[in-house]
């Protein structure tokens, strides 16, 4: 066959097949794997001794294998155990669905959340042990120093003991409420601010309100945010650790148990089998969770719609009515002062000298003074405070240095969609792993190199324990910039700066996220540094834990501790919180 065009002949010429067909391959230079090698030794910091922990739950004593060790949970206290942490996920469900109320609420009445939300940044701000140790002071059983213990005597003549047999669940349940309410209304509200209004303003006008509007539209916009909130939520609740140890009066933790605090009376004397198998059993329920999000991630829904074109006024949703928002800013401020109250009350017992802390209530006249703040900083308070910040400092510089390039790989890298879906899937059973299926072995480990106590030790466990969830994070946002603008990015020098700052505008919220989050996850981290680090490093957690052992006596010490402890978290989150709440819904704004 011969084409002619613009004087130009072309002949072409057919010949025989020989052979199978052979499929073409592009070719995938072996250099950007590289980018992801920093963080397969970081993570081998995990997988290893994950899989020591495996092979260890499987052994038994005469040497070959089987599920002989999981003859533990035949135990009535492991048993109870797995109760205990089932119960918990069913907490987190009930908080899942009461965070998204209130963000429907807010969104209704937006002059609510003027007051409302930096009264829910602060509780998720401190670390768990602190808010245990405000939950302990409010449900003191004297009504001479509890706070609900004084108005609901006044009420009713007579008051329960808040933390005894049964009733301490209520204590626990409202102390791990305060702590994550406000990261679940943030986030659905971000969601819901997200939804582009002429959508909204379409719906309404075809008659859909009410539940229907809620069914047909925005359930199904914000499951990827539901998705991620439910996972966190859940993760968080089967982890449940360090509030039972320091709510719990020591006499009744064994009701209080959970497969972790189970876990760990079981490691005291040494790792076994059985210890083993009760690791993996927590982390099968962890993990059963975990597959939610495998499946929201390969189908990148994570990400929110972001507006790109602003609406114009006609359609953009309209504003309340001068009465609305009053109401609105009313009742925001009533639940902004109640909430706050927990915050209020641990400032005021502060400021107490620890014997007044001891005998009356925060409200009290009498003692006032900074007695407390002393006795807390000869305990070794300041020395705590700079290795905490030594620690956090060295696990964020870390993470980013090596969570970057590994997303950038992962989204943008090239890697053949098996290999992208096994790396995603491997950092998703990472990012839910419980830190009982790797304390032992590493700590053992650590130990036999002579780093026990290490700072340094410590902090590159931590940038190991959150890599996994800022892969994603950062995954996810590099993922969802438009795909145009990514290939002219990689293929078009003449421009590559322009788009790159383009594409960096949808990224920068997610990287903020990840830094602003790590260092306040590890400043405020009880666990890790319980279980793994030695004496040497002095973690600020494990001075406040060990001032709280003794908490009828030091209430006011404990008190000032906690106090110190919060104010370079609580001013990071509040500083960076939309941008952190942008990152973590990658785009919406809040």
């Amino acid at each position: 066959m011969v084409l002619r065009t613009n004087n130009l002949s072309i002949e072409l010429v057919g010949r025989e097949i020989s052979g199978r067909p052979v499929p073409g391959r592009p070719r995938r230079p072996a250099g950007p794997y590289l980018l992801g090698l920093p963080a397969l030794l970081l993570s081998s910091l995990l997988l290893i001794p994950v899989g020591v922990t495996v092979v260890a739950a499987f052994r038994l004593p005469d040497g070959s294998f089987g599920f002989g060790n999981f003859a533990v949970m035949a135990d009535p206290a492991a048993l109870h155990a797995v109760g205990n942490s089932l119960a918990w996920v069913a907490v987190a469900f009930g908080l899942v669905v009461l965070g998204f109320l209130l963000a429907l609420v807010s969104y209704r009445l937006p002059a609510v959340s003027s007051f409302l939300q930096p009264a829910l940044v602060i509780p998720f701000a401190v670390s768990v042990l602190v808010s245990g140790a405000t939950f302990r002071l409010i449900f003191d059983p004297t009504p001479e120093r509890g706070t609900v213990t004084a108005v609901w005597t006044k009420l009713f003549g007579t008051s329960p003991v808040w933390l005894g047999p049964g009733m301490f669940w209520l204590v626990l349940v409202s102390a791990f409420g305060w702590t994550w309410l406000g990261y679940v209304v943030s986030l659905f509200r971000a969601g819901l601010d997200a939804i582009p209004d002429d959508v909204s303003r379409t719906i309404q006008t075809e008659g859909v309100t009410g539940w229907r509007r809620l069914r047909v539209l925005e359930l199904p916009l914000l499951r990827p945010i539901t998705g991620v909130v439910t996972l966190t939520l859940v993760i968080a609740a089967v982890r449940v650790f360090d509030l039972v140890l320091i709510l719990v009066p020591g006499s009744l933790q064994q009701d209080a148990d959970v497969l972790g605090i189970n876990w760990w009376r079981s490691s005291a004397g040494g790792t076994s089998g059985r210890t083993a198998a009760l690791g993996v059993v927590l982390f099968a329920i962890v993990a059963a969770v975990g597959v939610i999000g495998v499946r929201g991630l390969r189908r990148r829904r994570w990400a929110m719609p972001v507006s790109v074109v602003t609406a114009e006024r006609s359609v953009r949703r309209p504003r309340p009515s001068r009465r609305t928002r009053r109401v609105g800013s009313t009742v925001g401020f009533a639940v902004a002062l109640f909430w706050i109250l927990p915050a209020i009350v641990l400032v005021a017992t502060a400021l107490h000298s620890p014997t007044a802390a001891g005998l009356d209530g925060w409200w009290s006249a009498r003692g006032f003074g900074f007695e407390s703040f002393a006795a807390a900083a000869n305990v070794g308070l300041l020395r705590a405070l700079l290795s905490t910040l030594l620690i956090s400092s060295i696990a964020t510089v870390v993470l980013l240095v090596i969570a970057v390039p590994t997303a950038y790989l992962v989204a943008w890298g090239g890697l053949p969609p098996w290999l992208g879906r096994v790396v995603t899937s491997v950092f998703v059973v990472l990012a839910v792993t419980p830190v009982q299926m790797y304390a032992a072995p590493l700590r053992d480990a650590i130990g036999a190199a002579g780093l026990a106590g290490s700072r340094v030790a410590l902090a590159l466990v931590h940038a190991a324990a959150g890599l996994p969830f800022a892969v994603l994070l950062l995954r996810s946002a590099f993922a969802s910039a438009p795909p145009v603008l990514v290939a002219e990015a990689l293929q078009g020098p003449a421009r590559q700066s322009a788009v790159l700052a383009t594409v960096r505008r949808t990224y920068r919220p997610a990287l903020v996220a990840v830094a602003v989050l790590e260092f306040v996850l590890v400043w405020n981290d009880f666990i890790v540094g319980f279980l793994i680090s030695g004496p040497g490093s002095t973690p600020l957690s494990l001075v406040l834990w060990g001032e709280a052992r003794q908490f009828s006596a030091s209430a006011g010490t404990v008190a000032a501790a906690a106090v110190v402890a919060s104010i370079v978290p609580v001013v990071l989150l509040l500083s960076f919180w939309r941008t952190v709440v942008r990152g973590l819904t990658v785009g919406s704004r809040p």
